[in-house]
């Protein structure tokens, strides 16, 4: 396909929808919990394995897929770790034990590592500078909305029906259409600079940048709020709060899509009032609200208030922090090397450890207490954001128009 204007357009709807086949595998899961816990007997530390170890393979795939792709291009990395991840996908419905369900999801990891340092770096190379946080907002919500909407009203009914088994092949048949069109329509975008070899001091390199390691544990902090949740938030719902699987899904459900709300929207918000307070004041907000979910234990109605209220709020900090920031803060050369490495250092502390303390927690103090470390990880990821320059483009034109009046 020769480039359009339409072009844009579509590139945004393929790569929206395969970070949805991504937020599938790491949030959709969470709606299966209860019957696979049920099935294979599983403590919350094994359900919290079952998230974090995906989050390994994550790590290491999303940090060289970067490098590679600032070297070979996008599309070469990204098109065959996309249909990796949906062989996958539906690989996991073959597990009759936790051992394999582990082992499967730990591969899924690998496809899936590869979508947000190239999806992220492709949109950034095709759209204008100004609309660079809308379109990474746009590309963000595919995850909540496939994962948290559409998983959380279909998975718990699909599993009574057909069993849980099946829910991951139908879903990885479904984005296997969306991969193949990625290869027929996807070209490899225009780019000015290439790295003239990989070089691994140059990659490990980009953490003695202050602001770039900042972003880094800014990342942990949001992530760590995300993968916890998937931990601990439908079994939270089921056994504190006494609610179905059912309509523990339709709640989720209904909180993603204020999260979605929030990624459209305050990233934009963003272009106007800046990357930094949105983040901070967004984040702040966002742990208030989750705590006082936590320990009040209200009924539905209003716990969902809050839930969504939360989710929100913390919409912000993954697409400004470890995608608009990261393009307007490092040279196109290593922008997906350094996106690979923030979202390394992310999914290590934020995915692998704090869901693995989480399950520790839960098991030993209640499902309450490791809820709370959620809380912990939102409200430190936007202190951390004080931390950081402004970088929107007309925020500090008119930061330089006020300064050249006076």
């Amino acid at each position: 396909m020769a480039r359009s204007r339409w072009y844009p357009f579509i590139l945004v709807g393929l790569l929206f929808g395969f970070w949805g086949l991504v937020g599938v595998n790491r949030l959709g899961i969470q709606f299966l919990f209860p019957f696979i816990v049920k099935d294979f007997h599983l403590n919350l530390t094994q359900v919290s394995l079952l998230v974090s170890g995906t989050s390994a393979t994550w790590a290491i795939s999303s940090w060289l897929s970067g490098w590679l792709s600032d070297r070979y291009g996008r599309k070469t990395v990204l098109v065959p770790g996309a249909l990796f991840a949906c062989l996958m996908t539906m690989a996991q419905g073959l597990a009759g034990n936790f051992l394999a369900l582990f082992v499967v999801r730990d591969l899924v990891g690998i496809g899936d590592g590869v979508g947000w340092p190239n999806g992220q770096s492709t949109l950034a190379e095709e759209v204008p500078p100004a609309r660079r946080a809308l379109v990474a907002g746009i590309f963000t919500a595919g995850y909540p909305l496939f994962g948290s909407v559409i998983a959380g009203l279909i998975f718990a009914p699909l599993a009574l029906a057909l069993g849980w088994r099946w829910v991951f092949p139908i879903a990885g048949v479904f984005f296997l259409v969306v991969v193949l069109l990625m290869w027929l329509v996807m070209r490899e975008p225009p780019r000015k600079e290439r790295p003239e070899r990989l070089d691994w001091r140059n990659a490990i390199g980009l953490v003695r940048d202050r602001r770039v390691l900042v972003l880094m544990l800014i990342q942990s902090g949001a992530l760590g709020w995300l993968q916890v949740g998937v931990v601990v938030q439908v079994l939270f719902l089921q056994r504190v709060l006494h609610a179905s699987p059912v309509l523990a899904g339709r709640v989720v459900a209904i909180s993603t899509l204020g999260a979605i709300a929030g990624t459209l929207l305050l990233p934009a918000l963003s272009d106007y009032v800046g990357r930094k307070p949105t983040i901070v004041v967004g984040a702040l907000l966002s742990a208030v609200l989750l705590g006082v979910y936590v320990i009040g234990q209200f009924p539905i109605g209003i716990a969902t208030a809050l839930l969504t209220a939360n989710a929100f709020f913390e919409a912000a900090i993954i697409p400004l922090g470890s995608a608009t920031y990261v393009v307007e803060l490092v040279g196109e050369e290593h922008r997906a090397t350094t996106m690979g490495g923030v979202n390394l250092v992310g999914v290590v502390i934020g995915t692998f450890l704090l869901p693995l303390l989480a399950g520790t927690v839960g098991d030993h103090f209640g499902l309450p207490n490791a809820y709370l470390i959620a809380v912990v990880c939102v409200a430190i990821a936007g202190l951390l954001a004080l931390a950081l320059p402004e970088t929107a483009p007309r925020v500090l034109s008119r930061r330089t128009g006020a300064t050249a009046t006076a």
